[in-house]
C-alpha cells in the first residue's frame, strides 16, 4: 500500500503537484478529535476517490462529508478555516470575533474605535486592554486562502500604530502599561511581512502564526468556534445570525433559533453540536 500511495499525485490550490501524504490527514483528524476507527474509515474512503493529479479540494471535501456523517461537531472543527471565511464579506464579524478571543483571555475589548494619533485620526478595528497592556489591532479579513498579507500591510500598519503610540505616550507619561500594535489576518503573512513585523515589534497573528498560538490554535484551545462552524445550520440561517450580531457558538440559544423560524425538531441537534464545539479541544495540545 505504501508504494501505491506514494505514487498518487495531488494538485494543490496553487497548481503545484505533490505526492499524496495520508499522514497529513491523520494528523489533522487527530487534532480535531476524531477517533482512530473513524480515521481509518475516512482514509479508506479517501483512497477510493484518489486518481492521478487529483485536486486537493476534492480530498478535503470527501473527508469533510465523511466526518459530517460520523460527528458533526468534529466536522465543524475540521472545517474551521472555511467557517472563518464565511464570516465575510464585510469583515466586521471577523473583527468582533477577534475581539471575543481576547475577551476570553481576560481583556476589556472595544471594536471600531476612532483614535487620535500625532498626525492623523485613525479607525482602529479592535482595542484590547488589561492592567498591563494596551493592544490596538488592524484586522485584515480575506475571503479566500489565495490572498495573504504582504510586506506592504506590515509597513502600513506599523506606521499607523507608531503614530497612535507616540500620541498615547504623550498623554500617558506616567503609565506603566505596554503599548502594542497588531496586524491580524485569517489567512497568512508573507515571509517579508513576518520578518519586518518581528523586527519592528509589531504583534502579528494569522491562521497559523505564531507557531502553536495562531488563530486556529487559539480558537481550539479556548473553545470559541464561530457560528458558521455549525454544520447543522443552513447558510442563510448562519447569515441571519451574523446579521443579528451572533458570532460565537456560545452565544446561541433556543430562543434565538426559534426567532429565525427554525423547525423545533432541528433545534436539539443544533444546540448539541454547538455545545460540543464550545468545549475546549482536549486533543489540541500542541
Amino acid at each position: 500500500m505504501e508504494n501505491t500511495v506514494s505514487q498518487i499525485m495531488v494538485t494543490k490550490s496553487d497548481g503545484r503537484i505533490v505526492s499524496f501524504d495520508p499522514n497529513k490527514i491523520i494528523r489533522v483528524l487527530r487534532k480535531v478529535g476524531a477517533e482512530e476507527q473513524a480515521i481509518s474509515l475516512i482514509l479508506q474512503q479517501t483512497y477510493k476517490i484518489l486518481y492521478k493529479s487529483n485536486p486537493k479540494k476534492k480530498i478535503y471535501k470527501s473527508v469533510f462529508e465523511n466526518l459530517k456523517r460520523m460527528d458533526k461537531s468534529i466536522a465543524g472543527r475540521y472545517n474551521l478555516k472555511n467557517a472563518i471565511f464565511a464570516l465575510g464579506p464585510s469583515g466586521f464579524p471577523f473583527e468582533k470575533y477577534v475581539g471575543s478571543l481576547f475577551i476570553a483571555e481576560g481583556y476589556s475589548v472595544k471594536t471600531g474605535v476612532s483614535v487620535s494619533g500625532q498626525c492623523l485620526e485613525h479607525e482602529v478595528d479592535v482595542i484590547a486592554e488589561n492592567l498591563s497592556e494596551l493592544n490596538m489591532m488592524e484586522c485584515k479579513f480575506h475571503s479566500t486562502n489565495k490572498i495573504y498579507c504582504s510586506i506592504q500591510h506590515s509597513l502600513y500598519v506599523r506606521a499607523r500604530f507608531w503614530d497612535i503610540e507616540n500620541s498615547w505616550k504623550e498623554e500617558n507619561v506616567d503609565s506603566s502599561k505596554m503599548f502594542f500594535g497588531w496586524l491580524v489576518t485569517n489567512t497568512r503573512f508573507s515571509t517579508d511581512a513576518i520578518t519586518y513585523g518581528t523586527c519592528s515589534n509589531l504583534k502579528m497573528m494569522s491562521w497559523d502564526f505564531p507557531l502553536n498560538y495562531g488563530l486556529r490554535d487559539r480558537i481550539d484551545k479556548l473553545g470559541l468556534h464561530p457560528i458558521t462552524a455549525i454544520v447543522s445550520l443552513l447558510k442563510k440561517e448562519k447569515q441571519k445570525l451574523l446579521d443579528m450580531g451572533v458570532v460565537l457558538c456560545k452565544g446561541l440559544n433556543t430562543d434565538i433559533l426559534k426567532s429565525l423560524g427554525i423547525d423545533e425538531s432541528r433545534i436539539p441537534d443544533i444546540m448539541k453540536e454547538s455545545a460540543n464545539l464550545c468545549r475546549k479541544n482536549k486533543y489540541n495540545t500542541d
